[in-house]
């Protein structure tokens, strides 16, 4: 099987050996494609296959790819909560480094309870952060509570002083809330593909972080990927 893997991603080196150690040959045409998160197949159409799988880029490319014929590589359950974990600690680092409080006394909002939302909650819960889930689902309000934590709907997201937000949520929530942090400043830590908020809040810091695995465990993060690349194509 051949592949081809493009973009800046400390994972990529890791990965492309792994792969190449498996049997696997960089070379087009690939049957193959790995992509970085901003990375466009569009680009890279002319050294693919008919009916190859693409791994990574934007979400918002899933439908423009199929339409072009190829096949988004998916990702089973098992993957995304590991990569849930990674990305977490991933957060948990820059908080530290970026934040003037100790993390046991922080009031952190998680925003957003899915797969990354659960891992955020748990590991800064678990330092002894004061955790307040907010989400727009009921499900997931319910679920939280159900885990142990203060879960309210995304609506009631008002005062932030002196907060730090992660989140997890792909839309521009934050503008269409009456959100502010007038007295203290709030730290935002943007985990999701497409940013919470599409204008400056006074008060609040956002910090970019995508793609947090690439930044601080890119070998676990490089062999995770590897395995379920492997564990896809034995059932094609």
């Amino acid at each position: 099987m051949n592949f081809m893997i493009y973009g800046d991603d400390c994972r990529h080196a890791i990965l492309s050996e792994m792969l190449t150690d498996a049997g696997w040959s960089r070379k087009a045409p690939a049957d193959l494609l790995i992509l970085s998160p901003k990375e466009h197949f569009a680009f890279y159409t002319d050294v693919l296959k008919e009916n190859a799988i693409i791994w990574g880029g934007p979400a918002s490319d899933t439908d423009s790819l199929a339409a072009a014929g190829y096949k988004k590589a998916a990702q089973s359950a098992a993957f995304r909560t590991k990569n849930s974990v990674y990305t977490a600690e991933g957060a948990l680092a820059l908080a530290i480094t970026e934040s003037s409080f100790a993390i046991c006394e922080n009031r952190v909002f998680v925003l957003g309870y899915g797969f990354l939302g659960k891992e955020c909650s748990r590991l800064f819960g678990a330092l002894g952060a004061d955790i307040t889930v907010y989400s727009k689902e009921p499900e997931e309000i319910a679920l939280a509570d159900r885990d142990g934590f203060r879960a309210l709907p995304l609506e009631q997201l008002s005062a932030l002083d002196g907060t730090l937000l992660l989140n997890t949520i792909p839309f521009p929530i934050l503008d269409n809330l009456p959100v502010s942090a007038n007295d203290t400043p709030a730290l935002l830590i943007e985990l999701a593909s497409i940013p919470c908020c599409t204008h400056e809040i006074p008060g609040i810091r956002s910090l970019p972080a995508g793609a947090l695995p690439s930044r601080f465990s890119p070998y676990s993060a490089a062999k995770l990927i590897f395995e379920e690349i492997e564990n896809q194509f034995r059932k094609e």
